[in-house]
């Protein structure tokens, strides 16, 4: 038995070092798909337009990347930005594609397209007032 047991002690070793960085690569290359609901925030509004108030301003994000990446984020730091930047003066609706970032490296974003509905700003009434020191 103890003739078997060390015969080629060698060989055993390094097949077990071998079995043991095998685990551990497959179990690092886990990918994990994490949804959560981020808060939409919108640049580039055209002149003269605003948005609907009932807008929906949450939406929701599916994440896939590496399970030790993914559960490294944490919702608050990330923000899908919306671009009105190719809106048309007068367009009623627009369907865009959000951006969620910062993003780490290896973690993708799935997020569907938005439409909203712009509203033309009335030239007769009062713009709402500024507070002191907003832009």
């Amino acid at each position: 038995m103890k003739r078997w047991l060390f015969q080629n002690i060698g060989l055993k070793f390094l097949a077990l070092v071998i079995a043991f960085a095998l685990w551990a690569y497959v179990g690092s290359r886990q990918v994990l798909e994490q949804k959560l609901s981020l808060h939409l925030e919108f640049a580039d509004m055209p002149a003269g337009m605003t948005l609907d108030p009932g807008v929906k301003t949450n939406i929701s994000v599916s994440l896939t990347g590496r399970k030790d990446r993914v559960l490294d984020i944490d919702p608050d730091d990330l923000t899908a930005l919306v671009s009105l930047r190719d809106a048309q003066p007068g367009q009623k609706v627009v369907v865009v594609h959000p951006r969620v970032q910062p993003l780490p490296v290896g973690v993708t974003a799935n997020v569907a397209d938005v439409t909203l509905h712009l509203i033309p700003l009335d030239s007769d009434s009062p713009k709402p007032k500024r507070k002191r020191g907003s832009l």
